[in-house]
């Protein structure tokens, strides 16, 4: 190839790659994003520490809530669900199985559902021990025996030290806690966990669900609080999300998104720059779980994400150029893990 080649090559890319650049981060991707997360009171590109810090420790437990509260993120992120007795608790799963020593404490009751045990059975099993055994590299005895906690207990955590991070708070299964959202709402406001941090005009909470009815409800209630309709793989198939010239579907799940509350929690597989676009177009955040590597924040960041939710926030906010607060290590240690 002739040097003159060579150059009208480069030339050529050049003329073809900065208008495309143009098209997809301007034209397809409106840089509204801010100006939602702002109106939301939501910072934008937003640390949503995931289940905690549960890269680095058990997910949903003390550690891994005081690992992402010192580290720095903007959000403690959880699933919350109710017990027999009506205790609102953090836990992911319908089942204690995957994540205590249920089958060893309640022989035969490892496939019963969270609303079939009182906190008091749930608060005899160990919600640390299957990390160490699944995670050798990132083991510590001091897991062994962590407990399941409590929405009131991981206020507590929230509030207790130097930084006060945001609640990030899903309404798990709705359709096995009837009613839940109403103390919900009450377990907040008597914390004074609704409203915004004077100091930064953030809000306290953010509510977050895959059930839009679950959140219209919650709309009701406490209507100042900023609602993420979250989105999955089912209902971006059943969308057809995925191919972008039949977006119907898209287009219905940002109007119930709007309808709910202020923003959209898609699946990450689902960045499409013209899905993204339509969002920010309709004055939604977005939000994309579950992220945990450069490559895909850089990605995704570059499409418009506004924040996501992550298991490595430490990661997450070196990405975006924010020291975290302190080391992991010297955290586990200064908290007694």
């Amino acid at each position: 190839m002739t040097r003159r080649k060579a150059v009208l090559i480069v030339l050529l890319c050049a003329v073809v790659s900065v208008p495309g650049y143009i098209y997809v981060r301007y034209i397809l991707i409106p840089p509204a994003g801010r100006k939602s997360a702002e109106a939301l009171g939501i910072p934008y590109r937003a640390v949503i520490a995931h289940r905690g810090a549960s890269y680095l420790a058990p997910e949903e437990t003390e550690p891994a809530y005081l690992l992402a509260r010192d580290i720095g993120a903007d959000y403690l992120e959880m699933d919350i669900q109710r017990t027999k007795d009506h205790v609102l608790l953090a836990f992911h799963d319908d089942t204690p199985e995957r994540t205590t020593n249920v089958a060893k404490v309640f022989p035969g009751r490892e496939k019963d559902t969270l609303e079939k045990f009182s906190i008091g059975e749930l608060k005899q099993l160990d919600a640390g021990s299957w990390f160490n055994a699944k995670n050798p590299d990132r083991a510590r005895k001091t897991y062994a025996g962590v407990k399941i906690l409590t929405l009131d207990e991981i206020i507590t955590i929230a509030e207790s030290g130097e930084r006060k991070p945001s609640l990030y708070i899903e309404t798990k299964s709705p359709e096995r806690h009837p009613g839940y959202e109403q103390e919900l709402v009450n377990l907040l406001a008597k914390r004074g966990w609704l409203g915004k941090f004077p100091e930064t005009g953030l809000s306290k909470v953010v509510f977050q669900s895959f059930d839009k009815a679950s959140l219209e409800r919650l709309k009701t209630l406490a209507p100042e609080v900023p609602r993420i309709y979250l989105v999955d793989k089912e209902m971006a198939a059943a969308s057809q999300f995925v191919k972008p010239r039949q977006t119907v579907g898209w287009d219905n799940l940002i109007r119930d998104a709007v309808d709910a509350g202020g923003g959209i929690g898609p699946v990450g597989y689902l960045g499409w720059p013209w899905n993204i676009g339509k969002a920010h177009a309709a004055g939604l955040v977005v939000h994309f779980y579950t992220i945990n590597s450069d490559s895909q924040y850089r990605m995704l960041t570059f499409l418009g994400a506004d924040g996501f939710f992550t298991d490595r926030c430490d990661r997450l906010l070196r990405f975006y150029g924010r020291k975290p607060a302190a080391e992991p290590e010297a955290i586990l240690v200064k908290c007694g893990y």
